[in-house]
């Protein structure tokens, strides 16, 4: 089993806080992990365009696993050591996946693999947390580098709903969940919400509790995250740039065209 990564250890600074480590990375798995409605759409894209494939952000795991389990050759490559600990757990527990898995640790900004791929994923809206617009750019250019010729890049952004952004109350974005194992309740609250409309960034302050069975308060943690919003023209311009044709653009993961307020969907080409 090929399961190689370069661990690097520092706290992860400013922004992406989140991604250091605590009971948010601890519990991504069970606020997130049930999340699945893009797996299929994923899976088609690798059946369409092939392998070796690179997601980019990989996390613990979530959307890789099903590709690899699919028989597909995937890099996942993650600028958290914390949340690629538990990825690299549940690929050893699954000893058929053999040499067609590899997990990195590193920036999407900045990353030499040494080699190229026919497919490039970025879901989950990790792209937005590249939060400048020279970033962002960086990022487009280091994977267009690590494409073969014709190869594709699909990225999943959300549009930014202004309602929501400046509208909405904290309180609309808490979530709880119980973990079926223990029986404990894990949640988490947006303690406070900033929106920097001029650079166009998202900041949650989140505080994360455990409460066992009997409903008795076990472990917390605070900390923060930011996104960048990006409007559709600007990602049209910004891989125009890059050296991408934009070839399909999606609203949904079911192939809707494209809607205000929904996902924003993209598959571009190298030219």
């Amino acid at each position: 089993m090929s399961n190689e990564a370069e661990t690097g250890g520092a706290a992860i600074p400013g922004p992406n806080a989140y991604y250091a480590g605590g009971l948010g990375v601890e519990t991504y798995d069970l606020l997130h992990g049930p999340i699945t409605r893009d797996i299929a759409f994923y899976l088609e894209c690798a059946s369409r365009f092939g392998d070796p494939v690179l997601e980019l952000g990989t996390g613990t795991g979530r959307v890789l696993l099903p590709l690899v389990e699919a028989g597909y050759d995937v890099t996942g490559l993650e600028f958290s050591p914390a949340m690629l600990q538990l990825a690299r757990a549940k690929v050893g527990e699954r000893v058929t996946m053999g040499d067609r898995v590899r997990l990195v640790v590193g920036d999407m900004t900045a990353f030499d693999l040494g080699r190229r791929f026919a497919l490039v994923l970025v879901p989950a809206r990790a792209f937005q947390h590249v939060i400048t617009p020279a970033g962002q750019r960086t990022a487009l250019a280091c994977i267009h580098r690590h494409l073969v010729p014709g190869g594709h890049l699909v990225l999943d952004l959300f549009d930014p709903n202004f309602e929501n952004l400046f509208g909405a109350h904290k309180e609309a974005f808490n979530r709880e969940v119980r973990d079926q194992l223990s029986g404990h309740l894990v949640r988490r609250t947006v303690v406070a919400r900033h929106v920097d409309a001029f650079n166009q960034v998202l900041t949650e302050q989140l505080r994360f509790e455990r409460f066992d069975a009997a409903g008795d308060l076990i472990a917390s943690g605070e900390t923060s995250w930011s996104l960048r919003w990006t409007l559709r023209q600007e990602i049209a311009y910004l891989l125009e740039l890059c050296g991408f044709e934009v070839v399909e653009q999606y609203s949904d993961f079911d192939g809707s065209p494209p809607v205000y307020g929904r996902e924003q969907l993209w598959i571009a080409s190298t030219r």
